[in-house]
C-alpha cells in the first residue's frame, strides 16, 4: 500500500511540475494585466479630476457611442 501511495504522489508531482513549466495561456494573463492596469489608471484620473470629471466622462461616452455606432453600421452594411 505504501508503494502505491508513493507512486501516486510521484506521478501527481511530476504532472504538476510539467503543467507549471508550460507557457500556454501566458498571453491571456498578460492582456488581462494590461486591461486591469489601464482600468486602474483611468479610475485614478477620474478621481483626481473631480472638477472636470464630468466633461471627461461625457467626452468618453460620446467616443464610445460613436465607435459602437460605426462598428454596428459596418456589421450591418450601412454607410
Amino acid at each position: 500500500m505504501t508503494h502505491t501511495m508513493a507512486s501516486h504522489v510521484s506521478v501527481w508531482t511530476m504532472d504538476l511540475l510539467r503543467r507549471m513549466s508550460e507557457n500556454r495561456g501566458q498571453g491571456t494573463v498578460e492582456y488581462v494585466g494590461v486591461v486591469v492596469t489601464m482600468a486602474l489608471l483611468l479610475g485614478a484620473v477620474a478621481v483626481a479630476a473631480k472638477g472636470w470629471g464630468g466633461d471627461i466622462g461625457g467626452s468618453l461616452k460620446g467616443v464610445v457611442k460613436d465607435a459602437l455606432g460605426f462598428t454596428g453600421d459596418r456589421l450591418t452594411g450601412k454607410k
